[in-house]
């Protein structure tokens, strides 16, 4: 375990504890999570190092990629899945006339496949082995990291739910500006840990994810760290289906139940308040090289 010493995003060394919370998912292991003084970034400390966080992954109580969970569960979550696909099409697309695109931890190629049934010339990359194989299955061009990606050029950029995850910060922000095409966008997907419903559930938020989730952002981070990175910040978009699935989670680790009216009235209600503030569960935000 290492103890995070400076932010990430903007290079401070005034680091303060925020909160402390638990590895709900699976260790039970309590982690604090300190925030950045001048840009508003949150960081897990300690966190584990590459070889360390493996262990974390393989939790039997931590679902990767979507294992079934019934079959209610399952057949919600199959057609909110595929509107949200839809729905990051279509932002994508308002933003750039988009060619080529490269996903960074596009998982079992679902948005690739959409992609490229739009006309998409795509590639992604995924390092776990058993979703790489399974978006490799349907003939999609993925990689194992980012290093097999040369000298491409690509139109338009995606991290979904990814950048809170990667150990190196930098290669990976320095990758995305290097391959982009000038004009290009990085669309960037990220939980904000500023939402309603991670203010109500407060250290049993499921947005944290502590400590696969080693930092943790809110827009001011993004926006100071596309200063950082000679990117410009265009707009931003709501995931709001997020905020009720992350609402049934933090519910259950509050209480050890599983209510689902209880969580679709606190993910509606944080809706409702993101609809004034912005601040919704998580945010696409759209930057542009």
């Amino acid at each position: 375990m290492q103890e995070r010493k400076s932010c990430l995003v903007c290079g401070n060394s005034e680091l303060k504890t925020y909160l402390k919370t638990k590895d709900y998912f699976g260790s039970q292991e309590l982690f604090t999570l300190v925030e950045c003084s001048h840009c508003n970034t949150l960081y897990t400390s300690p966190f584990p190092d590459n070889k360390e966080i493996i262990t974390y992954y393989k939790s039997n109580s931590y679902v990767s990629h979507g294992d079934k969970k019934g079959l209610l569960f399952d057949t919600i979550y199959s057609s909110i899945k595929r509107i949200n696909i839809s729905n990051k099409y279509k932002v994508l697309t308002r933003h750039i006339s988009t060619k080529t695109h490269l996903d960074i931890g596009c998982g079992t190629g679902d948005f690739l496949y959409y992609l490229e049934n739009k006309g998409l010339i795509t590639q992604g990359v995924e390092i776990d082995d058993s979703a790489r194989q399974i978006a490799q299955q349907k003939n999609l061009d993925v990689k194992s990291n980012i290093g097999d990606i040369k000298d491409q050029k690509f139109d338009s950029i995606s991290m979904i739910h990814v950048l809170e995850h990667v150990h190196e910060f930098d290669t990976n922000i320095q990758f995305v500006q290097d391959h982009l095409n000038p004009g290009g966008i990085l669309f960037l997907a990220l939980p904000n840990y500023m939402s309603q419903d991670a203010q109500t559930y407060g250290n049993h938020w499921a947005g944290y994810d502590v400590p696969r989730h080693l930092h943790h952002f809110s827009p001011k981070s993004i926006e100071t760290l596309s200063e950082r990175f000679g990117l410009k910040l265009v707009a931003t978009h709501p995931m709001k289906f997020d905020s009720y699935y992350t609402s049934l989670l933090s519910h259950k680790y509050l209480t050890g139940r599983t209510n689902y009216l209880k969580a679709f009235i606190n993910g509606f209600r944080s809706n409702i308040k993101a609809r004034k503030n912005g601040n919704f569960s998580s945010l696409i935000y759209i930057l542009q090289k």
